[in-house]
């Protein structure tokens, strides 16, 4: 049997099994979000397919499920209001510290995973959490970090459609130290 790509890497991930309950609430707000989001398509909106082979439902639905999967981990209300624009980037809050999920709908990748933001004003939270989802009902949160964190590990890489500012997944801290980390902070 092969070594997985990037074992070396020890990085304690948490899979997080999503209930029906769940997947209701993930579906409903996804419906809500993407009927917004269509009806501010005809003022100058850019659908996300534009890098990604997935529809916007698709990638809303995974995106959802990141952040209930967190809000679940981490004892958070999940943040479903809506706004002009979308959310601004934060997904749930803790104590007036703003928090982001970024999930991938990619299960596995050969390739060591990254947090990736368009921009640097783009992390305009105070943490950000990744995630990829498993399975239908399954969540892996890969782990966390802080903006300061961020800063100081990014680089620029061009996936095809322009410059956007990474961090490797070596550089999350496990999920189950999050409220240590925020303590300190």
């Amino acid at each position: 049997m092969s070594t997985p790509p990037f074992a070396h890497l020890e990085k304690k991930t948490m899979d997080v099994n999503l209930n029906a309950t769940d997947m209701l609430l993930a579906v409903h707000h996804t419906a809500v979000i993407n009927g917004v989001k269509m009806l501010q398509l005809g003022k100058g909106e850019v659908r996300n397919n534009r890098i990604s082979n997935q529809d916007d439902f698709a990638i809303q639905l995974a995106g959802m499920m990141g952040e209930i999967a967190v809000s679940n981990v981490l004892g958070l209300p999940l943040r479903t209001d809506l706004t002009q624009g979308g959310d601004g980037g934060t997904d749930l809050r803790l104590n007036g510290q703003s928090i982001q999920v970024k999930t991938s709908t990619h299960a596995s990748t050969s390739l060591q995973r990254m947090v990736i933001f368009n921009s640097m004003d783009d992390f305009g939270t105070d943490w950000a959490v990744a995630c990829s989802i498993q399975g239908v009902c399954v969540v892996r949160i890969h782990g966390f970090i802080s903006k300061r964190k961020f800063n100081s590990k990014v680089f620029k890489h061009n996936f095809g459609y322009g410059d956007r500012y990474c961090v490797y997944e070596d550089a999350l801290t496990d999920i189950e130290r999050f409220h240590e980390a925020f303590k300190t902070k």
